[in-house]
């Protein structure tokens, strides 16, 4: 267990948790003292419930599909049976596709649409929505996982560089976006950021904090399978799993009292810690702060 068990009595669920940064929250979790329940297509799921268990804690693995109503409930529902309860949830599970709005066939652009907005958009909200009645009974974290593509470190406030200089846009301020072959990638990411703004303020009178965490390049099997599709190689110096993982733990440590609505990102070639809240949390922290008054 994680020498300050920073999480103790914590019960947590995280999505896409069979490999990469879904385990390495998962393990994260149990490290720090919380049950965990992990669900995902690949039956390799289960083999991280034992690596959870291993830690000292309780561990569940369901192979469940995120865009499914049915397996939502089922494992949201089984997951709070075992664990007595949830409030931890992290909406994890995601597939890239590089799509091309001026070549892809219109069967491509449907299919893309598809597979693309079912997991990573109708998925996270199927799964808070089957689990914010849970984390409502005693108040908790909802994380949405997004990307360096909505908040880069030249928007929407400019990242210094001096400690930095090894991130490839220390000349130059860069804009949101990965690119023209992401369209729908990118709007899957800023729809997330969307539904956590707007569940952050749904949410606060009832103790839950709603965050989205982003990162760029980091070594898991889905950006070296998409680097692979591209013929390239893995650029040098990216983020690994369970720096990421660590910065998530620090964030849910943060308590009932920490920020919220906030867009907290990492990127290659700057420290990986958890930042102070950036624009997005100090504007929603002033305004729910307003409103509580």
């Amino acid at each position: 267990m994680h020498r300050t068990a920073v999480l103790a009595g914590r019960r947590a669920i995280v999505t896409g948790g069979a490999q990469g940064l879904g385990r390495a929250f998962a393990l994260a979790f149990a490290a720090a003292g919380a049950q965990v329940a992990v669900c995902d297509l690949r039956p390799e799921v289960t083999a991280v419930a034992a690596e959870i268990e291993a830690r000292g804690v309780r561990g569940w693995a369901q192979c469940a599909d995120v865009t499914a109503p049915v397996a939502v409930r089922s494992f949201v529902a089984g997951a709070a049976e075992r664990l007595g309860g949830i409030d931890i949830v992290v909406n994890n599970a995601a597939i890239m596709r590089q799509t091309s709005p001026t070549s892809d066939s219109w069967q491509k652009a449907v299919d893309d649409f598809e597979a693309v907005i079912g997991v990573n958009v109708r998925g996270c909200y199927l799964v808070s929505r089957a689990a914010i009645p849970y984390l409502i009974q005693q108040g908790g974290d909802l994380i949405n996982i997004t990307t360096d593509h909505i908040h880069t470190c030249g928007y929407p406030e400019a990242v210094g560089h001096a400690d930095a200089t090894g991130c490839r846009w220390a000349s130059t301020r860069r804009p949101p976006v990965g690119g023209p072959r992401y369209d729908l990638y990118d709007a899957s990411k800023w729809a997330l950021k969307g539904l956590t703004n707007a569940w952050a303020a749904a949410l606060a009178g009832h103790g839950v904090r709603v965050n989205s965490l982003g990162m760029g390049a980091t070594d898991t099997p889905m950006i070296r399978a998409h680097l692979a599709a591209k013929g390239a190689t893995a650029p040098p110096g990216m983020l690994q799993p369970e720096q990421v993982a660590d910065v998530l733990v620090e964030l849910i440590a943060e308590g009932p009292a920490g920020r919220t609505s906030d867009s907290i990102q990492l990127w290659p070639g700057h420290r990986c810690s958890l930042p102070p809240p950036s624009l997005d949390g100090t504007l929603a922290g002033a305004q729910l702060k307003g409103a509580s008054a």
